[in-house]
């Protein structure tokens, strides 16, 4: 008998443990995201768009810095066909919005709520 309670109360540790795992740590992982993209000042052209099959599929676009520099952006599966090489995108320091120029339209995403704002 002192065997079983002893399984149910290790057991009991153990999904405490994951449950906190799951929404402690991993919302953090994902305000670490979003704080990093908040953090960014972009004005640029989109110059390249990948999807890194190495890192679950993760769609990123690639854009010269001003200092000449290239760096990737992750974007939404949802944003992925509205975003094209040759698009100016702009995104304000500070800011989650992503604007989107093309000749004909201008899109603008929301890193929050992870949707098209208009």
């Amino acid at each position: 008998m002192k065997n079983k309670n002893r399984d149910l109360f290790l057991m009991a540790i153990v999904l405490l443990i994951v449950v906190l795992y799951k929404f402690v740590f991993s919302s953090k992982n994902n305000d670490g995201f979003l704080n990093d993209v908040e953090g960014r000042e972009i004005k640029s052209i989109v110059i390249k768009k990948y999807i890194n099959h190495d890192n679950h599929g993760i769609p990123f676009i690639v854009y010269r810095k001003m200092d000449g520099k290239t760096d990737s952006l992750i974007v939404y599966e949802d944003w992925w066909n509205k975003i094209s090489i040759g698009d100016s995108i702009l995104k304000p320091k500070e800011s989650l919005e992503l604007v989107i120029k093309k000749s004909e339209k201008i899109e603008k995403f929301n890193y929050k709520d992870k949707f098209g704002l208009e």
